[in-house]
């Protein structure tokens, strides 16, 4: 019973909550609620985990051709020491992975530098390289329902490209660090600015920098439009989780004490890839709060276009067109579909699909704005043309196909009276229903 109770408060209870009506501590707990509920409900249920193990492995397998293309560009500006000492900071936690991600960098590079190898090593390093963006990109267009796919040479041209910056953006950082640090130093003697100083560069600068990668990563990793306002807080909140992730990992290694006994020298590569799997899970999970963070009223008491009945679509159409027919008729503006959610209080995720049939029957036609940024919604032809019947009746004969008529046996004579019986009481309904137009339904 109690499980029950807690399903409905999720599921219908706090979407009927007017958030208006609210003190300001109770609409941000609202707002919290509404989104981490949905974005663990999506976690679960498009199957986060499986990927979170998949890219665990292709990061894995991508890990060191990765950092050896990283170092390849690095070393030919002179700039190797500061890549490897970068990579050395970031894996902290693990100094036994990062000494040996930049021995197989190095080994990698040198056997990709003899004139055999160099060909097929260069190869070998693109294809992991773009294979792991590939999959990545796969997973975020998953997570927000992208169907277009970005082609091979829009990822090998973009993501080549994002690879040779990533150096210059590692020297650019740890120059910063090394300026910070100094200055850090200099003010120790200082009590107040030399804590505050140290707590800056020791705690808010790897926030920052780690909020600003996921943020970047949220926005341009899904090949669709991702509004960078809404990405920032699931960027915070991921990166949080990874620096908890790290103090975990770091400060009680120790009590994984059977791992060492069983592996021995070998225990920081599971140890490695459990932390290479929970970081994926922390980043997906994040994506998802992503996305619902920009398409929470697409979920508004978690309704799917079939839960709703016949009747209720006929009637949430009928209201629809008499908005638009409105609209028209006193020479107002055109409403998007957010506007006619609005206005209607119907679910966007309902509205979006009624309104896609109403265009497809020719009741209704899209009108798209200069740069194409802004679709508004109006009826098609004379707004005083269109009757409660009209709308009616042809919503209800789509889709047109070439079946028009059920397929009765037409050598009984009994059943074909009984169909056309049925057919000319329906037309004699819809055309009583002609006589009331649709822009007077709602007044």
């Amino acid at each position: 019973m109690k499980t029950a109770k807690i399903r409905y408060f999720f599921e219908v209870g706090i979407w009927k909550v007017q958030a208006e009506n609210l003190s300001l501590f109770r609409k941000i707990l609202l707002y919290l609620m509404r989104r981490l509920y949905l974005s663990i409900r999506f976690f679960i249920a498009r199957g986060h985990i499986d990927y979170a193990t998949q890219l665990a492995f292709s990061t894995l397998l991508a890990l060191v051709p990765v950092f050896a293309f990283v170092f390849a560009i690095g070393r030919g500006f002179g700039f190797s020491r500061f890549i490897e000492q970068w990579c050395r900071d970031v894996l902290s936690g693990q100094p036994q992975v990062a000494e040996s991600i930049i021995h197989l960098a190095n080994s990698y590079i040198a056997y990709a530098n003899t004139g055999v190898f160099i060909g097929v090593g260069l190869i070998l390093i693109l294809y992991s390289v773009l294979s792991l963006i590939y999959n990545v990109e796969h997973v975020f267009d998953s997570i927000w329902q992208v169907k277009k796919k970005r082609n091979w040479s829009e990822i090998l041209i973009n993501y080549t490209g994002l690879l040779f910056l990533v150096p210059v953006v590692i020297i650019i950082v740890s120059g910063l660090s090394i300026i910070l640090y100094t200055n850090a130093d200099k003010l120790q003697n200082v009590i107040l600015l030399g804590t505050m100083a140290r707590f800056f560069v020791q705690r808010v600068m790897p926030w920052l920098l780690m909020t600003f990668i996921f943020t970047v990563l949220f926005v341009y990793m899904p090949n669709t439009k991702v509004k960078a306002i809404k990405a920032i807080g699931p960027g915070m909140l991921a990166s949080v989780s990874m620096l908890i992730l790290q103090y975990f990992y770091v400060h009680y290694q120790t009590l994984l004490t059977s791992y060492n006994i069983i592996y021995g020298s070998l225990a920081a590569l599971p140890l490695f890839l459990i932390w290479l799997q929970i970081s994926w899970y922390i980043c997906l999970f994040c994506a998802e709060l992503c996305y619902i963070n920009q398409n929470v009223s697409m979920y508004e008491f978690l309704l799917e276009i079939h839960d709703v009945s016949h009747d209720n679509r006929m009637l949430m159409s009928l209201v629809l067109m008499s908005v638009i027919c409105r609209r028209q008729k006193s020479n107002e503006e055109a409403l998007t579909v957010r506007q006619l959610k609005e206005q209607t209080g119907f679910p966007l995720r309902i509205v979006t699909d009624i309104l896609k049939n109403l265009c497809e029957t020719g009741l209704a036609v899209e009108n798209h704005n200069a740069d194409q940024t802004r679709v508004t919604y109006s009826p098609h032809g004379d707004s005083g043309d269109v009757t409660v019947g009209g709308v009616i009746g042809k919503l209800e004969s789509f889709p047109h196909n070439k079946f028009h008529r059920l397929n009765f046996d037409l050598g009984n004579r009994k059943n074909e009276e009984i169909f056309r019986r049925i057919i000319a009481i329906r037309q004699h309904y819809l055309q009583q229903l002609k006589d009331i137009p649709v822009n007077e339904v709602m007044k």
